[in-house]
């Protein structure tokens, strides 16, 4: 059977599994995606394998949510992919070639970045996730500047909390289903946050580059296709300054980025620094930047001038890390051949001035898979009664960038976004803010502050400084398989719905632990979008709605969007530093992660920001 191009597949992807409705060819596919990026997502049978839709007209067929099959237009199964193949442009083809082609945060390649960190934690436990998004059993491999690392250093995660223990892969083959912590690095002399007794660690050395330089990235493979973030430092509260990142597949990296750091330098740290990397996975790749402040240098990379181009190489694996007070935030990044980009910082406070510091790092999506719509919805409360107005950063991309606001725009937020301008407000939200239209994308990060802005006394230091990318409806998934922290007691999700294309009303969602999530509220007031947020574990990790940290599985025949937050407090009990059993329980204060459960990562722009002039 032969397909002109399969559409639903940009919207189909094991983990975060794609829109199940069949293809529209009036441009949309059933979803809240465009056709976009070459037409890859408009599959239609031809010839005598078209289905009868019920009306004399022919039923035309997508990949099913989960890239195993060829469905028609009612989701009924035409083909089902032979073992080790999935749903692509030319009907089923090797697993890996298919999700690449769904351009999603799917995939068989990523690489990991270790964040730039301060003396405090350097040589501190870097940890992957993987969440097998397949139907067979996989293996791992994981290289660093052309050394294949030792094949143990992955392990299924057992319990939670002070109880958790870590089991080596069986037969070093992770099964459906399953999520593996894989331990990449970590120095038995770290100050704090070290990896686990009796784990084996792929380098167990520190692999950061301090401050502004080049460096080696980790580079993760598998054999079928899976959902993968990183952690830095791995371990909860005594890690003391984790950030984590839902990592893009190689697959979905670009040639254009606009510039994303964490945040402004730390006024209470004079060490820390806002950071930025960016990762080839080509030799010879040529990496132009337009900084929008002068780059300091150092470390073998050269210094340049504001707003002029400057040009750096890099080989497969290296990235280039700037590390500098002032943010290059906006920049403009180019290469001859698709990069990887992180922003982040050493350790950040937010506010400046305000206890205590945490590490950050995020991928950032491509230019083309930026937004013009975004909508925001926090963190729930930290405490109860203790209502929260945290930070949000917009980014603009192009100039003329004209944003509008539902309901009316929080204090300080902007108007109008010039390329490569940003600007920081608060907002207790919920809220949307979308410009003009997509040939105006930008950027949004969602902030948590730190835990002396709620706990003045710190004597509950509920979470810390975290950043995350704030996902547009645009890159929503029907259903995700996500993982949770099990080292963390707080655990809350934050979905957001909107309407079907269909009737125009809101799908169900439906968690593997909880059932139908109940509880949604509007967005705005032109009811376009709906909220919820759900616990899975609070206090001293105690479960909630029937759910527990660790791998779940959520589906709507809806889009929709999912972010986990995991935070530490005093229920859980002990002292910084303390380990073992007359600790009275796991210390988890000062320490906060989030990220993206998943999210399409496609050309849902056609914008180019060149680095020269035209």
């Amino acid at each position: 059977m032969l397909f002109a191009a399969v559409g639903a597949i940009a919207a189909a992807c094991g983990s975060e599994l794609a829109d199940p409705t069949p293809v529209i060819t009036d441009g949309t596919d059933g979803g809240t995606q465009p056709v976009v990026d070459g037409g890859v997502r408009d599959a239609t049978t031809e010839d005598a394998s078209e289905v009868d839709g019920g009306s004399g007209g022919k039923c035309d067929t997508h990949c099913s949510a989960d890239l195993l099959s060829v469905v028609d237009c009612k989701n009924q199964l035409v083909m089902m992919c032979p073992p080790g193949q999935g749903c692509g442009a030319n009907g089923c083809m090797p697993a890996c070639e298919a999700a690449v082609q769904a351009k999603s945060s799917i995939g068989c390649e990523y690489y990991a970045v270790a964040p730039d960190i301060i003396a405090d934690a350097k040589g501190a436990c870097f940890a992957a996730y993987l969440t097998n998004a397949w139907n067979q059993p996989i293996t791992i491999q994981v290289e660093r500047a052309g050394t294949t690392l030792p094949d143990n250093i992955a392990y299924l995660p057992q319990g939670s909390g002070q109880s958790i223990t870590y089991q080596a892969l069986p037969n070093g083959q992770l099964m459906p289903g399953q999520v593996a912590v894989v331990f990449l690095s970590g120095s038995p002399s770290a100050p704090i946050g070290r990896c686990p007794a009796g784990v084996n660690v792929g380098y167990p050395q520190d692999p950061s580059v301090n401050q502004t330089g080049i460096g080696d990235a980790f580079h993760i493979t598998t054999s079928a296709p899976v959902v993968a973030y990183d952690i830095f430092p791995f371990g909860g509260g005594n890690a003391a300054a984790t950030s984590a990142t839902l990592l893009l597949p190689t697959g979905v990296w670009d040639t254009n980025y606009i510039a994303v750091d964490a945040y402004a330098q730390s006024q209470l740290v004079s060490n820390a620094a806002p950071s930025m990397d960016i990762v080839a996975s080509v030799d010879n790749t040529h990496v132009t930047i337009v900084p929008t402040v002068a780059i300091v240098g150092g470390g073998g990379v050269s210094a340049a001038p504001a707003k002029q181009p400057v040009v750096y190489t890099l080989n497969k694996g290296q990235y280039l890390q700037i590390s500098q007070p002032a943010e290059l935030i906006g920049s403009v990044i180019e290469a001859d051949q698709p990069v990887g980009h992180w922003g982040g910082a050493s350790c950040l406070n937010i506010p400046a001035n305000v206890a205590a510091c945490d590490s950050a790092h995020q991928q950032i999506p491509p230019l083309k898979a930026l937004g013009h719509e975004y909508v925001a919805v926090r963190y729930r409360n930290r405490f109860d009664g203790k209502e929260e107005s945290p930070p949000w950063r917009v980014v603009g991309a192009v100039d003329g960038t004209v944003l509008s606001y539902d309901p009316a725009p929080p204090k300080d937020a902007p108007l109008a976004l010039e390329r490569g301008e940003f600007f920081e407000f608060r907002a207790s939200g919920p809220f949307t803010v979308k410009s003009q239209d997509d040939t105006h994308p930008f950027y949004m990060a969602a902030f948590m502050t730190g835990c002396a802005e709620t706990n003045p006394d710190q004597s509950d230091c509920r979470g810390d400084p975290e950043f995350v990318n704030v996902i547009p409806p645009q890159q929503y998934r029907s259903s995700y398989t996500f993982f949770t922290d099990p080292t963390y007691p707080e655990t809350n999700l934050i979905l957001v719905r909107g309407k079907g294309t269909g009737q125009g009303q809101f799908e169900d969602v439906s968690l593997d632990c909880a059932g139908t999530i109940t509880g949604w509220a509007p967005v705005g007031a032109a009811g376009d979008y709906e909220y919820a947020r759900l616990d899975l574990v609070t206090g001293n990790f105690k479960g909630q709605n029937g759910c527990d940290n660790g791998i779940h599985t959520i589906k709507s025949n809806g889009m929709f969007g999912l972010t986990v937050w995991g935070w530490g407090s005093a229920a859980s009990g002990s002292s910084f530093g303390c380990s073992g059993s007359v600790c009275g329980g796991l210390y988890s204060q000062a320490v906060s992660y989030a990220y993206p459960a998943g999210a399409g990562v496609w050309a849902i722009n056609q914008v180019t920001v060149p680095t020269t002039s035209p």
